[in-house]
C-alpha cells in the first residue's frame, strides 16, 4: 500500500470497548433492573446460570460490535478490500484490471520476394517448438510486394502470467499456414502477462483517482493513467527535464524491468488526446542502473551457535530482501544501515560492511546489486 494511505490515523466504530466490558455491563444491568422490579440486591456470581447466559450473550454482542466496526471501515481506503474495494473504486470511476495475456512482436518471413502482397491474417497463431502456449496477430498485416517481412504484434491466446518469460526465438512455430512464409520469430521476450489486479494496487489507482479528474499534467495525474494502464507498474517516476518534455520511468515488483514493448504500450496509451495536454511530448522507458556492491562479514552471538545453520540461511535470505527493497523504488537512495537492519534482524550480533557506502540515487535511475559477498565471521561472545 502507498504510503499515503498507511500514514492515515487508525479509526474505530466501536470505541475500545472489549468482550469483558460488555460482560460487565449485561451483569450490571440485570443486578439494577432486579433491585428496581422486587426491591431487593442481588450480586451475581461467577458460576451462577444466569451469569453463563448473559456471558453467551456477550459473545454474540461483541460479534455484532465487531460486524459493525467492519462494515463502518469497508468504506474507508486504508481497510476495504475485495468486493467491498471495488465499490469504492466505482466511486471514482476506477474498476479492477481482469487478468490480461502476453505479448510480443513476431517477425514473419517470406521463403522469397513474391510479386505481389502476401496477406497475414488477424488471429494467425505461433508457438514454440513444445507447443505449450499459442501467440496470435493482432490484427491483419500485410507483407508488400518486394519484402522479405513484416512484424506484427501477437497476444497470448491464455491470460495470465504463463505467457511471460519466452526468450527472442522461442516462438518459432506458424500454427496456421501462410502461403510463402517460411518462418516466424518473436523479436523480444514476451512479457506483459499479469493476473487479476490485487488489492493493494487498485487501492493504489483510487487513491490517485481525483487527479484523473483532469487530464494529465501534474505528476499524479501521469502516475495514475501510467498504472491504468499497465497495473504491473510497481513503481513511476515522473519528471520534466526540459519545457513540455515528460519523462516517465517505470519499473515492476521488486525493480524488476518492464519489457520494451509494455514501455511503448504505455507511451501510446498516455499520448491520447483525452489524457496527455497539448505539447507535451511523452516518451516511457525503464530507469537507468547505478550500481552498487554488498561485500559484509557478520557474526554471531555464541549463545546462539546451535542455530548458527539457520541464522546463516536467514542473513543470506535478508540480504536477498534488501536488494529487493533497495530496487523496489526508483530514485531510492543506496542506504548501508538499512542493510545493517535486515542482517540483525535476521539473527547476527554484529555486522561490519566495507560496502556499499552511502549514495544518492537520481529521480530516473534505479539502485542494482553488482556483485554480493556474504561472509560468516564466526561466533562471539554476546
Amino acid at each position: 500500500m502507498i504510503k499515503e494511505i498507511a500514514k492515515l490515523p487508525d479509526i474505530s466504530f466501536i470505541g475500545d470497548i472489549t468482550l469483558d466490558d460488555i460482560k460487565a455491563k449485561l451483569v450490571s444491568d440485570y443486578q439494577e433492573k432486579y433491585q428496581e422490579l422486587t426491591q431487593q440486591a442481588v450480586i451475581l456470581k461467577e458460576g451462577e446460570p444466569i451469569t453463563l447466559m448473559l456471558y453467551a450473550c456477550a459473545v454474540q454482542f461483541m460479534q455484532m460490535y465487531e460486524c459493525v466496526d467492519q462494515a463502518g471501515k469497508m468504506n474507508f481506503l486504508k481497510y476495504a478490500y475485495g468486493d467491498f474495494l471495488d465499490n469504492l473504486g466505482a466511486l471514482k470511476g476506477v474498476s479492477r484490471q481482469d487478468e490480461a495475456a502476453a505479448a510480443c512482436m513476431v517477425r514473419f518471413t517470406l521463403s522469397a520476394l513474391r510479386p505481389g502482397v502476401i496477406a497475414i491474417p488477424e488471429g494467425t497463431r505461433v508457438t514454440t517448438q513444445a507447443a505449450d502456449i499459442y501467440f496470435a496477430t493482432d490484427e491483419y498485416a500485410e507483407i508488400p510486394s518486394g519484402q522479405y517481412s513484416v512484424d506484427v504484434r501477437c497476444t497470448a491466446m491464455t491470460t495470465g502470467t504463463k505467457g511471460n518469460g519466452y526468450g527472442i526465438g522461442d516462438l518459432s512455430v506458424l500454427v496456421d499456414p501462410v502461403p510463402y512464409v517460411d518462418s516466424v520469430t518473436n523479436l523480444a521476450i514476451t512479457s506483459g502477462g499479469l493476473t487479476r489486479e490485487d488489492d493493494e494496487s487498485l487501492a493504489d489507482r483510487i487513491y490517485l483517482a481525483p487527479a484523473n479528474y483532469s487530464v494529465a499534467g501534474p505528476q499524479a495525474a501521469y502516475e495514475y493513467f501510467v498504472k491504468e494502464a499497465y497495473p504491473g507498474v510497481a513503481d513511476v517516476a515522473v519528471t520534466s527535464p526540459d519545457a513540455n518534455l515528460i519523462d516517465i520511468r517505470v519499473i515492476g515488483e521488486d525493480g524488476q524491468a518492464i519489457s520494451a514493448d509494455t514501455c511503448a504500450y504505455i507511451q501510446d496509451y498516455l499520448t491520447n488526446e483525452q489524457i496527455k495536454p497539448m505539447g507535451d511530448v511523452v516518451t516511457v522507458g525503464s530507469p537507468t542502473s547505478q550500481i552498487y556492491n554488498i561485500s559484509v562479514t557478520y557474526y554471531i552471538n555464541r549463545s546462539d551457535a546451535a542455530s548458527v545453520a539457520s541464522i546463516q540461511q536467514a542473513v543470506d535470505n535478508a540480504v536477498t530482501e534488501y536488494a529487493n527493497w533497495q530496487a523496489g523504488k526508483i530514485g531510492r537512495d543506496i542506504e548501508p544501515g538499512k542493510l545493517i537492519e535486515y542482517i540483525m534482524a535476521a539473527g547476527a550480533k554484529r555486522v561490519s560492511i566495507s560496502s556499499p557506502a552511502y549514495q544518492t540515487v537520481d529521480a530516473g535511475k534505479i539502485a542494482k546489486l553488482g556483485t554480493r559477498s556474504v561472509i560468516y565471521g564466526g561466533l562471539e561472545d554476546d
